[in-house]
């Protein structure tokens, strides 16, 4: 597969493609709610994370390569897992959820080869469900394209 992007990238008058990888989408919960929500949790980070890898033609970085690679997942050591793995650019996402209807989503896009940021987005949005999370999502992509 590798050899046959590489091919088409030669040919005259293609365009090569920028690789976008998305880092694992971090949760900030600071809602104090009672009820353990760590399953909902995890499984509304990776519903928020495919959203924008399909918004956005992006491939997302698997946590267990950023576990093994960067345990400590310091900004240098993931700008450089992002790099080998052969992106141009990284998309790093923090949802911080103040409460059930108040979730705010902080996104850096970053060029990795000049470790420079691109664009920085925030926005909240309302209702800790799937619909809630998958609008972010949509937003959030054609925030980061325009």
């Amino acid at each position: 597969m590798r050899k046959l992007l590489l091919a088409l990238a030669l040919l005259p008058g293609m365009a090569q493609a920028e690789a976008l990888l998305i880092a694992p989408v971090k949760l900030l919960d600071t809602s104090h709610e009672a009820r353990d929500q760590t399953a909902e949790h995890a499984r509304r980070q990776a519903l928020l994370a495919e959203v924008l890898a399909a918004e956005m033609s992006a491939t997302l970085l698997p946590a267990e390569a950023v576990a093994e690679a960067c345990p400590q997942e310091t900004a240098d050591c993931l700008v450089t897992l992002m790099r080998e793995r052969g992106a141009d650019r990284g998309l790093f996402i923090v949802v911080q959820k103040a409460s059930t209807l108040i979730l705010q989503v902080f996104a850096s896009l970053v060029d990795l080869e000049a470790g420079k940021l691109i664009t920085h987005e925030e926005l909240n949005f309302r209702g800790d469900n799937d619909e809630s999370w998958r609008r972010a999502g949509v937003f959030l992509a054609r925030q980061l394209r325009d």
